[in-house]
């Protein structure tokens, strides 16, 4: 709904907001913005764009777990063996630029064991090496067959397949317009009837910019690793976007 807002303007309230916006605390410009809105014949509207985006990147997370019964040995390890795994996947013509290390970490396992009492107590196993990374594929619809074969050849976490896309400020940037300009038109069509007409903005306010997509993948999860299994299914559907914006006029005759 617009709001619609009629009142006296002061006399002195136009110089005190020229006098903010030439070099006062922004927190004495955010008053006189408020009080100018508030002060004169004024109209807010909201403008609402939307689109439908096919997504043109997937992002696979996966990652190698190795344990082993000293630091050093799962350490080293698993630099081998997640090394393979980033050669397998450049062999298959994803360059650096798209393989990004998420985290190496090296943790104790202990075993836990409670004696006649209930006291639990806690044995040095070993050490788990892990280095995880995360790879843009711009041939999305083989996101799921890579992944499979990455898995197989020793990746042995999977973080699961997030979707999204290039030029996302540039789809961002025309919804706004977008937005801007269902705005103006919804301030119109409610001025015309009064036979008044829209004068200078006052207010714009935007809302921050949305996308409709399913959250990307929190955490890794053991993946099993079988000969010739079946490529992991996988549909990228489509992303809605959305860009919104509160205008506020003030009102002419």
């Amino acid at each position: 709904m617009p709001t619609l807002l009629f009142r006296a303007l002061p006399a002195c309230l136009g110089l005190f907001v020229l006098l903010g916006a030439a070099g006062a605390p922004s927190k004495q410009v955010r008053a006189a913005e408020f009080l100018l809105k508030n002060t004169v014949p004024s109209i807010t509207t909201s403008g609402f764009a939307s689109a439908e985006v096919a997504p043109d990147i997937a992002i696979i997370s996966l990652g190698v777990e190795t344990e082993r019964r000293t630091a050093t040995e799962a350490m080293s390890e698993n630099a081998r063996a997640a090394q393979a795994v980033v050669e397998e996947i450049k062999a298959d013509g994803i360059g650096s630029r798209d393989i990004r290390t998420l985290s190496v970490t090296l943790d104790p396992v202990y075993d836990e064991t409670q004696d006649a009492r209930g006291a639990t107590k806690r044995t040095l196993r070993g050490y788990s090496a892990r280095n995880d990374i995360s790879v843009r594929l711009r041939q999305v619809e083989k996101a799921g067959a890579l992944a499979q074969k990455w898995i197989e050849k020793g990746a042995n976490n999977f973080g699961g397949i997030a979707f999204d896309f290039e030029q996302k400020e540039v789809r961002y940037d025309a919804l706004r317009s977008e937005a801007m300009r269902d705005a103006l038109r919804k301030a119109n069509s409610y001025v015309s009837a009064l036979a008044l007409r829209l004068g200078r903005v006052l207010v714009i306010a935007p809302h921050s910019a949305f996308s409709g997509r399913a959250p990307a993948p929190m955490g890794m999860a053991r993946a099993a690793q079988r000969d010739g299994a079946a490529a992991i299914p996988v549909e990228s559907g489509v992303q809605i976007l959305q860009a919104e914006v509160d205008v506020t006029w003030e009102l002419a005759q």
